[in-house]
C-alpha cells in the first residue's frame, strides 16, 4: 500500500504559517481557509511565506458569485459569498473594500445598507441584475465615497422608492459624493437615485453619475430634493413620469444627457426653506436691480442642550425666542459638555469639534425658543455643563438663491379650461381681472377656437402684482348660451440673485437679474431662499408627454409630444437649459426656438432683440 504524501497542515482559521516554519520546497496547507502556502527565497533579500495560487484571498477585496455561500469569506472566488448583502456587510467593516459581482442574477434583501468608501463593481451592465426582494423599501442605502457600477436593476419596486438613496436611518456628514456609473434601471414607479437633503449633513449633500440609464415606467429618473445636490452626465430617461426633478431647494448640474416619451422632462419646483431674512437699508428708485442690503444676524445665547447619542439629535433651548423654521442652517458654538463613561469626568468646550461640520439643519421647532437639529451620532452619552451661541447661517448672497420684498406678488402662470363652451362662431374676448397695486400690470390672453369651442389659450402678458387669483371670463357665444370657462393658476415672483458684494459689517450690494418694478424703503424685509433649479446643456427632448406607456408613446401607436411638458418650472422652480427635440428644434431656454423644418427663428428674446434693432432702422429710412 502507497504511504499518502503528507505537508504541514493547521485548522486554524486564518492561521499563517511563519518562515521559520518551512523549509525550501516545502509546502503548508490551511484545511479550513483551503489556503497553500510555501517559502519564497530571492537574493539579497529575506526569505518570506507566500500564498499559493490564483485562489489566494485578499483581504478587501470580497467575491460575490452565483454559486457561492454567504457563509463562506468572499474572500476568493472558490470561497464567494451569494449576495451582494452579505459581501456589502462584511466590506463594511473593512474601509476601501471592493465588492466584485460575478455575472448572474441576485434577489436581495433590501435595503442593502453601505458604509462609507466601499465599491460594488459588477462583472457586465448585461450580466448582472440585482432585484429587490422588498417592493416597500429601497434597494440601496449608499454613503459618501460609494462607488456603484456594471449592475442592472429589475423587478418590482413601490412608488418613490429608489435604487440608490442616502440612508435615512443613518445620517452621515457627506465629505465625497457616492459615485453612480454604468447601470440600467428597469423598475417600474421607482425612483433611479434620491438624493434628499434632508438625510446627509454639510454643504454638499451630492451624487455624482455617469452613463445611467432609465428605462422606469411611470417613475423617475433622478430625485433631488431638500437643498441636495447632484451632477449628472448621460443620463438618459425613458416613460417615465419625470426624468430629473428638483425640489424644496434641490438642485442639479445634467449634461449632455436625454429625456425620451414619458410625461415631464425636466421639473423645477418651489424654492427651500427661508435661510435668512435681510433688511433694505437704503432706499431704492422705481426700476432698480442693485439693492443694499443688511444681512447680519444676531446671535442667541443658549440656556440647554439635550443631547441624545443614539439618535444623534440635540434639543437646544434659547434664551429668548429664535425666529428660526424648520429647514433653516443654523451655527452652533462654544457648547460645553460633559462625557459619560469610559470619559467620565471629561470636559469638552469644543463643540461642535467640526466632525459633522458647524451648520447644522434645523430638524423640529417645539416652542419658540426651543428647537431640535441632528448633529450626528455618538457611542458616547454627553451631558450639557453650560455655555454656548446659534445664530442662523448666513452666507453671503449667491446665484441659485431667490428673495421677495416684503409681500410676494405673482403673474399668471397657466390657463386651463374648465368648459370649452359652444355656439362661438368667432373669437370671444377673454376678460382677466386686475390686480390692485399701482404699478401692476393686468395678465391678457386670447383663445384659439375650433368648431365652434375654445380649444386653447395663449397668454398674451403674465401680468404682475397679484395678490390673490383674479377672475377669468369669456365673452358669450354667437349662438346659445353654453359659455367657454377657465382658470388660472398663479406662479410667485421670485428675484434672482446675480452678484453680490463680500458682508462687510453686516452690508451687503446685492444685484438681481430682473428690475423691481416699484421703489422699497429702509426696512423692508428681504428673506432669502435656495432656489430649485436645474442647469441642462445639450439634452435631447424626444416625444416628451407622450405617456408613460412604452407602446402607446410611440407616434406609430397614436403616442404625441407636448412640447411644454419638456421644461416645467413649478412655483418659482427654474430650469435653464439648451436643447434639441425630435424635430431638430433648438432652444435655448424660453428665449429663442430656432425651427429647423421651418427655417425659423422666434422666442422672447428674439423678438425683443429684433424689435430694438430694426426700429430704428426703420426710423432712420423713414418708415412708419
Amino acid at each position: 500500500m502507497a504511504t499518502p504524501f503528507r505537508i504541514k497542515r493547521s485548522a486554524v482559521p486564518n492561521k499563517v504559517p511563519q518562515a521559520a516554519d518551512l523549509q525550501l520546497g516545502e509546502l503548508a496547507l490551511n484545511t479550513n481557509d483551503a489556503e497553500l502556502y510555501t517559502l519564497r527565497a530571492r537574493a539579497g533579500l529575506a526569505t518570506d511565506v507566500v500564498r499559493v495560487g490564483s485562489g489566494a484571498s485578499v483581504t478587501n477585496i470580497l467575491y460575490v458569485t452565483k454559486d457561492g455561500k454567504d457563509t463562506n469569506t468572499g474572500k476568493k472566488l472558490g470561497d464567494a459569498k451569494a449576495t451582494i448583502k452579505a459581501a456589502v456587510a462584511l466590506a463594511s467593516t473593512i474601509p476601501g473594500s471592493v465588492v466584485k459581482v460575478s455575472s448572474g442574477t441576485y434577489l436581495e434583501n433590501n435595503p442593502i445598507k453601505c458604509e462609507p468608501q466601499i465599491s460594488v463593481i459588477g462583472d457586465s451592465l448585461r450580466e448582472v441584475t440585482v432585484i429587490p426582494q422588498n417592493a416597500g423599501s429601497d434597494l440601496f442605502h449608499i454613503a459618501p465615497g460609494n462607488y456603484f457600477t456594471e449592475m442592472s436593476f429589475t423587478g418590482t419596486m413601490d412608488p418613490g422608492k429608489a435604487i440608490f438613496a442616502f440612508d435615512p436611518d443613518t445620517i452621515r456628514y457627506s465629505g465625497q459624493s457616492p459615485y453612480l456609473r454604468n447601470c440600467t434601471n428597469f423598475i417600474h414607479n421607482s425612483i433611479g437615485m434620491k438624493v434628499d437633503g434632508n438625510h446627509a449633513i454639510g454643504p454638499f449633500k451630492s451624487f455624482v453619475t455617469d452613463s445611467y440609464t432609465q428605462y422606469n415606467q411611470n417613475g423617475v429618473g433622478c430625485s433631488i430634493t431638500n437643498e441636495g445636490y447632484a451632477q449628472i452626465v448621460s443620463m438618459f430617461t425613458i416613460n417615465g413620469d419625470a426624468g430629473v426633478f428638483c425640489g424644496s431647494g434641490g438642485q442639479c448640474d445634467i449634461t449632455n444627457s436625454n429625456s425620451s416619451f414619458g410625461n415631464y422632462g425636466l421639473v423645477a419646483d418651489g424654492i427651500g426653506p427661508r435661510q435668512f431674512t435681510g433688511i433694505i437699508s437704503s432706499t431704492s428708485t422705481v426700476n432698480a436691480d442693485t439693492l443694499v442690503i443688511n444681512v447680519d444676524q444676531s446671535t442667541i445665547g443658549i440656556q440647554t442642550a439635550e443631547y441624545t447619542a443614539s439618535t444623534g439629535i440635540v434639543t437646544v433651548t434659547t434664551n429668548s425666542n429664535h425666529n428660526l423654521v424648520v429647514g433653516m442652517g443654523v451655527t452652533l458654538s462654544g457648547l460645553e459638555f460633559s462625557c459619560s463613561a469610559p470619559h467620565a469626568g471629561i470636559t469638552t468646550t469644543i463643540f461642535p469639534d467640526g466632525t459633522n461640520g458647524y451648520v447644522f439643519t434645523i430638524n423640529s421647532i417645539s416652542a419658540a425658543d426651543t428647537f431640535d437639529a441632528y448633529v450626528g451620532i455618538s457611542t458616547i452619552e454627553h451631558t450639557y455643563q453650560g455655555g454656548g451661541d446659534v445664530s442662523i447661517n448666513v452666507v453671503r448672497p449667491y446665484d441659485g438663491q431667490v428673495v421677495y420684498f416684503d409681500e410676494l406678488y405673482y403673474t399668471v402662470g397657466k390657463i386651463t379650461i374648465t368648459n370649452a363652451g359652444s355656439g362661438y362662431n368667432s373669437t370671444p374676448t377673454i376678460t382677466i381681472g386686475s390686480p390692485n397695486e399701482p404699478w401692476s400690470i393686468t395678465a391678457t390672453a386670447v383663445p384659439t377656437v375650433a368648431n365652434g369651442s375654445v380649444t386653447d389659450v395663449e397668454i398674451l402678458s403674465s401680468g404682475r402684482g397679484y395678490e390673490t387669483t383674479p377672475t377669468i371670463t369669456f365673452s358669450t357665444p354667437d349662438v346659445g348660451i353654453n359659455t367657454a370657462t377657465a382658470i388660472i393658476e398663479l406662479l410667485p415672483t421670485y428675484y434672482t440673485i446675480k452678484s453680490s458684494t463680500p458682508v462687510s459689517s453686516g452690508i451687503c450690494t446685492v444685484t438681481f437679474n430682473n428690475n423691481l418694478p416699484y421703489s422699497v424703503g429702509i426696512g423692508t424685509t428681504v428673506p432669502f431662499f435656495k432656489q430649485s433649479r436645474i442647469l441642462a446643456s445639450s439634452h435631447s427632448f424626444e416625444y416628451i408627454g407622450s405617456g408613460t406607456d412604452p407602446v402607446k408613446s410611440l407616434p406609430s401607436r397614436g403616442g404625441v409630444a407636448i412640447q411644454e411638458n419638456e421644461v416645467d418650472n413649478r412655483n418659482g422652480g427654474l430650469v435653464v437649459y439648451t436643447s434639441t427635440d425630435q424635430g431638430g428644434n433648438f432652444r435655448i431656454g424660453e428665449g429663442v426656438v430656432i425651427d429647423q423644418i421651418t427655417g425659423t427663428i422666434s422666442g422672447n428674446f428674439y423678438s425683443k432683440s429684433l424689435f430694438a434693432n430694426v426700429t430704428p432702422l426703420i426710423l432712420a429710412l423713414g418708415g412708419e
